[in-house]
């Protein structure tokens, strides 16, 4: 009997990545009310890809065609996959989503996701690395990033490169997160090329200072940014920056980041222009000073509840609870029962655990209603 995996029209971005994340885990079927478009296409690619020649025709006949695109998504093999991406958000939602899947096979694989990597409302790759590796650790999923070239939303696209290396453990294990700790430490990671070290550094300044004003003592970390060659030709350098913030605290570590918003090369002033350089300079500055502010902020509202994990975290974590409760990989003896809290229960975590159980045998319980704190509890 063919399973499938319905999402309504628009479908929010965890909700359509954790549906193709459960889709390749299990060779199930994805069906799309209405063709995806942007960064929910190049994932949809993404996945095809790795599921082979078969898929990806697939794909091709239905984006051709008109109405709900329907495509079988076999499970995919060990191994290493090249995936060009253009839009701002796909790579960080690539590396999420598709780690998963290749996380039950067994054996080592590499995403070798080529295109933007860092942008505005994305996990940059300090996000990747420093929380989200050590939440798909917990799982039993050792993976090692590295970026070769930070590229960001630029116009046109720049090429950079993140590197993904999976090491999975034979079968994943249960994250039991009720409670996060106490806080241990907060460090600014603030990440720069060559021409965007003083913004940087005013962002971090800023965030420095509004988390001293609510009580919280950060450390500032200063780290390069490796940029693509084609860097110098287009875009402000002065915005090739990101400002991550990371609270490591007993049980748990969160990120927040932001980044510059991307100006296009005809957006900027002539420098002969007069006043031209003052004015680029000013609005670097202010904005570092914002995005510095709103890191702080949002550090500062996830400090102020009681969730092990944020609702971003936690709808990245859901995937793996379904995987880990309906027992996929080598496991012996039962599946085993996850749980976990969250800051915020998100209507893309309401509605990927009620699909979750069309293709696996799991009951997902999310006590909360969307926007409040709740529990997550993936059981066989």
């Amino acid at each position: 009997m063919e399973r499938v995996l319905e999402l309504p029209e628009a479908p929010a971005e965890a909700l359509l990545d954790g549906a193709i994340a459960l889709a390749l885990a299990t060779g199930a079927t994805l069906q799309l009310a209405t063709m995806p478009v942007g960064a929910d296409l190049e994932i949809v690619a993404a996945a095809a890809r790795m599921s082979g020649e078969a898929a990806e025709s697939a794909l091709r006949s239905a984006l051709a065609g008109s109405g709900p695109i329907r495509i079988a998504l076999p499970r995919p093999r060990a191994g290493s996959y090249s995936i060009e991406l253009r839009e701002p958000t796909a790579a960080a939602r690539v590396a999420a989503a598709l780690s998963w899947p290749l996380s039950l096979l067994g054996r080592p694989s590499e995403l070798r996701l080529r295109g933007p990597n860092h942008s505005a409302g994305a996990a940059t790759f300090h996000d990747l690395r420093l929380a989200w590796a050590p939440l798909a650790a917990a799982f039993g999923l050792r993976a090692h990033l590295e970026l070769r070239a930070a590229a960001f939303a630029w116009d046109p696209p720049e090429q950079g490169e993140l590197v993904l290396s999976l090491d999975p453990a034979p079968a994943l294990t249960p994250l039991h997160r009720a409670h996060r700790g106490l806080l241990r430490q907060v460090t600014l990671v603030g990440a720069s090329g060559a021409g965007g070290q003083k913004e940087a550094l005013r962002a971090s300044d800023a965030a420095e200072r509004k988390l001293r004003l609510r009580g919280v003592n950060a450390d500032a970390e200063r780290v390069p940014l490796p940029l693509p060659p084609s860097a110098p030709q287009h875009g402000n350098p002065s915005r090739r920056w990101a400002l991550t913030a990371v609270a490591e605290f007993e049980h748990a570590v969160v990120s927040m980041s932001g980044v510059p918003q991307a100006a296009s090369p005809s957006a900027r002033l002539p420098a002969a222009a007069p006043g031209a350089t003052g004015s680029t300079e000013a609005a670097d500055a202010a904005e570092s000073e914002s995005v510095g502010g709103r890191v702080a902020d949002a550090l500062s509202r996830f400090l102020s509840s009681r969730g092990a994990l944020d609702g971003r975290a936690a709808e990245r974590a859901l995937i793996p609870a379904i995987l880990c409760a309906a027992g996929l990989g080598a496991r012996a003896g039962p599946p085993p029962l996850c749980h976990f809290t969250t800051t915020e229960v998100t209507v893309a975590q309401v509605a990927l655990a009620a699909l979750a159980h069309k293709v696996v045998p799991v009951r997902a319980v999310i006590d909360g209603a969307p926007g409040e704190e709740g529990v997550v509890v993936v059981a066989p």
